[in-house]
């Protein structure tokens, strides 16, 4: 611990000014937050043991720099993504860590302490750079056995709030694993699969899809079923799922009034106005049974893509509504799920995308995503993958800072929020969605899932060591 240069700005701005975010603090171990229009980061905890705690950082430390060069402000943007103090430690944690030499690889933190401006020292255990297919690689290693882990005995993930958040957490989950690697996560993948079926084969559907099942939210959890169960149809052949990846698939489209429209169960939503994520889900939906051999409705295709028609803003993002004005900050899941139903299916290329388009040229939006930060950060990638490879690696680049700081010392994944509503990502269980964040956001390029390309395998496509280097703007 040594003095800061007298010539450093202190800035003292109070932290608890604005509605905070909190985080993971990465490989340093503890808990930070942020506020808008503060550049300081301060410390709310410290993981016993960690590389954090062994330097004395302690809760109530404020960071205003790193090595002498002091962040910016954080903000309440959606287009700054993590600009500010979680960009800059997350992506110099990163960079750091990954140093061969013991000497180099250390991080000097300027913090301010009781009013005093102090710098510390804090050595980092070795971790390859997220940079690296070595870094990606074992992220992606450490998010899977965290999710085999946390897997109950019945072959499930459970959630907060019951069935259809242990629904859609499973679904989502058996994806991931999917996408990590089918023979190494085989067994927990082939519980997942047995469990989203149902003991019945019925995967709580009723034989009447318009009575209400036992749970609420039931679309979401159809939806992401069929999805969950084409993928494993597709990479296993097992021909079990095919009814119940059939049975989801009518029922989304009983579901949907005469006019196109949806709801979270079986009414459409918000008084007849619709509710377009789950026209895009169920668009996604139908187009992974169709890839598990699942006949394409094609008029209910239609019914619902002519909402979506006249939802996609002038910036290529799909509004919450048909209404104009709706905005699209949050349109990362609507985009992301529509433009990988039309890229599967090889329709509408041109609407395809100008999604992609819109994907690719607002990537610190991503996080954003109807109420929660999981789902369009978990599907936007692969959307990328199918229509704009330079896309993908310009959203992998914005978002480095945010896979380094979820990933702790013992190597365990904990979960960031974002900037609006995440109160979905707390129905389904933070820390498990994002294992499945992480993995789904690093998988692309390993082409195992149908998501990902046209004939998808399981066998690892071999890709160059480096992230290839950046071009064109992201934002």
């Amino acid at each position: 611990m040594r003095p800061v240069p007298f010539s450093m700005v202190i800035l003292l701005v109070a932290a608890t000014a604005y509605a905070s975010e909190q985080f993971p603090l990465g490989i340093l171990g503890g808990r930070g937050e942020v506020a808008p229009g503060s550049p300081l980061l301060t410390i709310v905890s410290i993981d016993p043991d960690s590389p954090a705690a062994r330097a004395n950082l302690q809760a109530g430390d404020q960071i205003q720099g790193i090595n002498g060069n002091p962040f910016v402000p954080h903000t309440n943007r959606l287009d700054d993504g993590g600009q500010g103090p979680q960009k800059a430690l997350g992506e110099a944690l990163d960079d750091l860590a990954s140093r061969t030499d013991k000497e180099q690889r250390k991080i000097s933190l300027d913090l301010l302490r009781d009013e005093n401006t102090i710098q510390l020292e804090i050595e980092l255990p070795l971790r390859p750079s997220l940079e690296s297919e070595e870094g990606r690689r074992l992220l992606v290693i450490d998010a899977s056995r965290q999710l085999v882990k946390t897997m109950t005995a019945g072959g499930y993930w459970n959630s907060p709030v019951g069935l259809t958040g242990d629904r859609v957490l499973t679904a989502w989950a058996l994806t991931a694993l999917l996408s990590a690697g089918l023979e190494e996560n085989r067994e927990a993948i082939e519980r997942a699969a047995t469990w989203l079926r149902g003991s019945d084969g019925k995967s709580w559907i009723p034989d009447d899809p318009m009575k209400k099942g036992p749970d609420n939210l039931g679309n979401w959890a159809i939806s992401a079923t069929a999805v969950a169960l084409a993928e494993h149809r597709i990479a296993t052949g097992e021909e079990l799922n095919e009814p119940v990846i059939e049975r989801c698939c009518n029922a989304l489209k009983s579901r949907m009034s005469k006019e196109g429209l949806f709801g979270h169960d079986i009414v459409p939503g918000y008084s007849n106005k619709g509710f377009n994520v789950i026209n895009t889900l169920s668009h996604l939906a139908w187009a992974m049974g169709a890839q598990a051999g699942i006949a394409l409705d094609e008029e209910a295709w239609s019914k619902s893509l002519e909402q979506i028609r006249r939802s996609i803003d002038p910036n290529g993002g799909v509004r919450y509504w048909t209404m104009k004005g709706t905005g699209t900050g949050d349109a990362s899941l609507r985009t992301s799920s529509m433009a990988l139903a039309l890229s599967i299916t090889g329709q509408e290329t041109e609407m395809a995308q100008q999604l992609g388009k819109y994907l690719a040229t607002h990537p610190s939006r991503t996080r954003e995503a109807h109420a929660v930060g999981s789902l369009g950060m978990m599907l936007a990638p692969s959307a990328l993958w199918r229509l704009d490879r330079e896309g993908y690696w310009n959203f992998f680049r914005e978002w480095r800072w945010y896979l380094s700081l979820m990933h702790r010392p013992d190597g365990s994944l904990h979960y960031i929020g974002g900037k609006r509503n995440n109160g979905g990502d707390g129905y389904l269980g933070k820390h498990r969605i994002g294992c499945s964040i992480a993995i789904l956001m690093l998988t692309p390029p390993g082409e195992r899932l149908r998501l990902h390309v046209g004939e998808s395998h399981q066998d690892p496509v071999k890709k160059p060591d480096s992230v290839p280097e950046a071009a064109g703007a992201s934002n």
